[in-house]
């Protein structure tokens, strides 16, 4: 059995707040309702904070497929927070922030945690525990790693350097793309099948995201140059139990990828290739396999530098420490660091601290 998952957070980095209605009418809404409508099962992870901007009509849409089975709501941070990078008490908040919400609005107590970022630390799956979650999804090929456990004495490097550079436009774009597929076909036989158990502070199930996966399916469903979906299928029809999609919603119908657009129906039709059957998260089996899982994320190192080397994302998390309350929910959403944050996307984070700095010194 093979599962999908469909991650939605409208305080993405790199899109402008303007564009939010466009997203959710050219993303959210035709995977969903295609995927209803075609009786598919699947994950959604969309953060608490991102529910308020959903219209009525699209909430009700996935009540519908919450009560019919086909929709497994999963839970994750409130603000898309990256929580190895917050004190213990806002990772809870962030946590118990988005279960009350979906509680409340689509009436469901998600079992499954998706990690923003697949961001871990071994004391997260106890707070995870203690919050009545039963599993939750972090970094495949942040396990294969695993047992590099010193970042600073044997760096991890990604599996697909070339694709990662043609992808940045780097030297020779399409050699370093035709190299980047060889080494992306490597990778995908390094995947292995089903859960796993995280030797953590408590032990907790996970569900590996593999990395090589969902760039193999984005590839061929975006019908690159020499992938489309029947040679993707080829590549992963020996793997079963895994996640045959677990990324952004967003890629499906709105943004493009150097160009090329991926739509719903290429992606069914990789699943159409495969023949196999399609279940909810949840159901995907166990592997047998126990493992230590070092703090990790799923950037190309698998590291945390991403949000915190940068001097702009250095000082927000040096503010955004010591904050509580409402206002530090939206300082510590990730999107004002992220990827390539567009400046209002960042404005916000620092409005905030500004916001409750202010009113905690009486001034306003």
């Amino acid at each position: 059995m093979r599962a999908l998952v469909f991650h939605g957070n409208l305080q993405y980095a790199e899109i402008p707040k303007s564009e939010i209605p466009k997203v959710i009418e050219k993303a959210y809404f035709p995977t969903i309702s295609e995927l209803i409508r075609r009786e598919i099962p699947f994950g959604l992870n969309i953060t608490g904070y991102s529910l308020s901007f959903l219209p009525k009509d699209l909430i009700a849409l996935i009540k519908e497929g919450i009560e019919s089975g086909l929709i497994e709501i999963l839970g994750t941070s409130y603000t898309h927070a990256i929580l190895p990078l917050l004190p213990l008490s806002r990772v809870e908040a962030q946590i118990k922030r988005d279960r009350e919400v979906k509680e409340n609005i689509l009436e469901v107590s998600p079992e499954g945690f998706w990690l923003p970022e697949l961001a871990y630390d071994p004391i997260i799956p106890a707070i995870l525990r203690d919050n009545n979650y039963e599993y939750l999804f972090a970094d495949g090929e942040a396990m294969l790693f695993s047992n590099h456990l010193n970042s600073a004495i044997k760096p991890i490097k990604p599996l697909y350097p070339h694709l990662i550079k043609a992808q940045r436009g780097e030297g020779l774009v399409y050699l370093n793309y035709l190299l980047g597929l060889r080494e992306l076909k490597k990778a995908i036989n390094l995947v292995f099948e089903g859960k796993v158990t995280l030797e953590a502070v408590k032990e907790i199930e996970a569900i590996p995201v593999w990395v090589s996966i969902n760039t193999a399916v984005m590839l061929g469903a975006g019908r690159f140059p020499l992938m489309n979906p029947k040679k993707v299928a080829k590549w992963v029809k020996e793997k079963d139990e895994i996640l045959l999609y677990g990324t952004d919603i967003e890629f499906l119908g709105y943004r493009d990828i150097a160009g090329y657009k991926i739509t719903i129906s290429n992606l069914l039709e990789i699943i159409n290739e495969l023949e196999g059957e399609l279940g909810l998260p949840r159901k995907i089996k166990h592997s047998g396999k126990e493992l230590y899982l070092r703090t990790s994320s799923w950037a190309p190192d698998k590291s945390l530098r991403i949000w915190t080397e940068d001097e702009g994302n250095a000082r927000l998390n040096m503010l955004t420490f010591y904050m509580d309350g409402e206002l530090a929910f939206l300082a510590e959403n990730s999107d004002a660091r992220g990827w390539e944050p567009l400046p209002e996307r960042r404005l916000d984070a620092f409005k905030a601290i500004y916001t409750h700095w202010r009113s905690e010194n009486g001034k306003h």
